[in-house]
């Protein structure tokens, strides 16, 4: 396993044996992102520091202590406090994972105070950051039901409406190209305002937030390749790799390159 340059302050982490889930330890950081989302489901717990959780749903001071529960394509920010460093894990769980251990959306609270599952989180988590082990995805595995179980919310799975998907879908396939509201609308023959609504709601965000993500999404997958900063950017339709470079690190709140260097598997 290649080990990331000591002086960085986050390693990214996914093994070929368990490729639906991704690891990110952040350590002594300050560093702030713009709102953005995942389309993974992200669940978050400090290991020193506080930071603030922004969410659709309000503001949370994130400490330790509490897991963080971000759902698939849910804009979200978690900045630093007064300026204060603070240490991290990230766990971005695919949602096929979530949907073969039957996990039902949406989730009953963005931030849940549980101390037994907490800390059997940061056990597993922490003993999966350091190596890969079949034993330490079966609990992870079974983590992860337990959680659902205790918090999904009830009633039925939450479904996208097919012409909702479908526009999904396109924004997800034209990578390179931006489409305004405007091209979507008569696309797919539904009224912007009607669209943009609806969207929001099935999604939470907007079509154009949808698209920028899925982007950074691709881009770190091109980078987890191997694949250049040049040709990532050319692939995800930025202008350069400055653009690239800045837009990456908004979202991320690490560069293309440290994102690459970083990525462990």
């Amino acid at each position: 396993m290649k080990q990331a340059p000591f002086s960085t302050t986050s390693k990214l982490i996914r093994y070929p044996q368990f490729p639906s889930v991704e690891i990110r330890l952040t350590t002594k950081s300050d560093r702030a992102y713009e709102a953005h989302s995942h389309p993974t489901l992200s669940l978050g717990v400090m290991l020193e520091g506080q930071t603030l959780f922004h969410t659709p749903n309000g503001e949370f001071l994130l400490q330790k202590g509490a897991i963080a529960v971000i759902e698939p394509h849910t804009q979200h920010s978690c900045n630093p406090y007064k300026e204060t460093k603070r240490s991290y894990f990230m766990v971005y769980i695919d949602r096929d994972l979530c949907l073969e251990k039957q996990c039902i959306f949406p989730l009953s609270t963005p931030l849940i105070y549980h101390k037994a599952l907490h800390d059997e989180f940061v056990r597993i988590i922490t003993a999966l950051s350091q190596d890969y082990s079949p034993l330490h995805v079966k609990a992870f595995e079974s983590w992860l039901v337990s959680f659902f179980w205790l918090y999904s919310s009830s009633g039925a799975l939450k479904s996208v409406d097919a012409t909702l998907q479908e526009i999904a879908d396109f924004l997800e396939n034209r990578m390179d190209e931006s489409v305004s509201l405007d091209e979507l609308s008569k696309r797919f023959n539904i009224n912007a305002f009607v669209l943009l609504r609806r969207f929001k709601k099935a999604f939470g965000c907007t079509p154009k937030h949808y698209w920028l993500d899925m982007r950074i999404h691709h881009a770190k997958k091109l980078l987890q390749e191997g694949v250049s900063l040049s040709l990532c950017a050319q692939y995800c339709g930025f202008v350069d790799q400055s653009h690239f470079h800045r837009f990456f690190k908004r979202r991320t709140a690490l560069t293309p390159k440290e994102y690459q260097v970083n990525f462990i598997q």
